[in-house]
């Protein structure tokens, strides 16, 4: 008897999907550095499946596969590219499972595409899709709720591993607590804050034998009792790792020297905006944007980088948030920035204001990417807010700020951490070149 087979299919954009014949390149490999999404997607499938994972991002699709199910997991922007893969597959005798951000929000639209839509998370979805699919009872809808955060084991081995920065991944804690308006995590996940055990965690770094580790989480100090016991837990094992954190742990010193202790060399921080109103109106009050240069200023000191996140877009931004924010950045010595327009993902709490307010006027999903304006904006037009990104993008990664940055970082932080920060700023420029519009001086 033949064994099942399973294919897990993660969709590209156009600009980065790689064709029949072509090579990831290089110069994306800064950006891709995890597909823990997907492998654990197939740690969940039953041992007697073979399973293998194919990322559009390093390798083209291949629609002759002799797989029986195919696994497609998205997010807003793919979910067109997910359909049209979906369609090749099932016009081929396949059988296809949704799942991921888009096809949980919208599980109606996309169950339009697919056999069957695994709402949430796959743990506890996955087996019970293909038992049913052996037993030829396959239902639409499976939204079955995990009790605990016990995921197996990921198999590296299923990835083009040198197409992937060189870390260990591993995730600690799942999903968020706060209701930020525009977060799609926090609406996945229904808002529950789900933690592993901290021994399971410290196995799994200690197994990978990997210097480097990065944590995923995307609230990874939400529990501050449960990060102070995974902050022990990670000394003895002397590896520098990198997560997102909130803001709030910058205001408690023992906390930061925890980190410090542990390893600690890098944060991602949504800082979101530096308007207080702005904060205010997105549910992340909760942040205080008088005490960004100082929470910066402390983790400095303990030689740790600031990643820092940044929304534009909000009510309260007007013409005057572009050089604002970049002042701003340049003062509290922001190490790197990732900077998005504000995108009212379906199924958050923003996107379903911004629709009574009739004000969502692109439903194209391919917009959906952070770059695009999608609804109409308050206090500027929608030619202002993406002019006024893209130029501040531009001048945060022009040369002679890149080159300020990491001269000024020589005073804290380590040949590591400033060796990545020149690759994201290379990355970054390669980026505003390909996205045409070139840094200013």
């Amino acid at each position: 008897m033949r064994r099942l087979q399973m294919q897990i299919v993660c969709p590209a954009a156009p600009q980065f999907r790689v064709a029949a014949g072509e090579r990831a390149g290089f110069r994306t490999r800064i950006f891709r550095f995890s597909m823990l999404s997907a492998l654990s997607v197939a740690a969940c499938v039953p041992e007697d499946v073979a399973v293998e994972v194919v990322d559009e991002n390093v390798q083209a699709v291949d629609f002759s596969s002799a797989a029986d199910i195919v696994g497609i997991s998205f997010m807003t922007y793919n979910a067109p590219r997910a359909y049209e893969l979906a369609a090749q597959f099932r016009g081929a005798g396949k059988t296809v499972f949704f799942g991921g951000y888009h096809p949980s929000l919208l599980p109606e639209e996309a169950a339009a595409h697919a056999d069957a839509v695994c709402i949430g998370e796959a743990e506890a979805n996955l087996p019970a899709m293909i038992a049913d699919y052996r037993a030829g009872r396959l239902k639409k809808f499976y939204r079955a709720v995990s009790e605990e955060l016990r995921p197996r084991r990921a198999d590296p081995r299923l990835l083009r591993g040198n197409s992937y920065m060189p870390a260990a991944v591993v995730q600690a804690t799942r999903g968020c607590p706060n209701h930020c308006e525009f977060c799609s995590v926090a609406a996945f996940a229904g808002y529950r804050f789900q933690k592993r055990a901290v021994q399971d965690v410290v196995e799994e770094v200690r197994a990978a034998g990997r210097r480097r580790v990065l944590f995923i989480d995307d609230s990874l100090a939400a529990d501050p009792d449960y990060f102070k016991a995974l902050l022990a837990a990670l000394v003895p094992l002397r590896v520098h790792w990198y997560a997102q954190i909130s803001f709030a742990v910058t205001r408690d010193p023992a906390m930061l020297a925890c980190m410090q202790r542990s390893g600690c060399r890098g944060v991602f921080i949504g800082f979101e905006s530096i308007v207080q109103e702005s904060l205010q109106e997105t549910g992340k009050g909760f942040n205080r944007a008088a005490e960004y240069r100082r929470g910066i200023e402390e983790l400095h000191r303990r030689g740790i980088a600031v990643i820092a996140a940044f929304v534009l877009g909000y009510d309260h931004d007007d013409p005057a948030i572009f050089d604002r924010t970049l002042h701003f950045l340049r003062d509290a010595r922001a190490d790197a920035l990732q900077l998005t327009v504000l995108t009212p993902f379906p199924g958050t709490p923003l996107y379903r204001r911004l629709e009574r307010e009739h004000r969502i006027r692109d439903r194209d999903w391919t917009h959906y990417d952070l770059g695009h304006v999608t609804f109409t904006p308050a206090a500027m037009s929608s030619a202002e807010l993406i002019a006024g990104h893209n130029q501040l993008l531009a001048r945060f990664y022009s040369w002679p700020a890149i080159a300020r940055r990491l001269w000024g970082g020589l005073r804290y932080l380590g040949a590591g951490e400033l060796s990545l920060l020149a690759l994201v700023g290379w990355g970054y420029r390669l980026k505003i070149r390909r996205d045409g519009y070139l840094p200013a001086g």
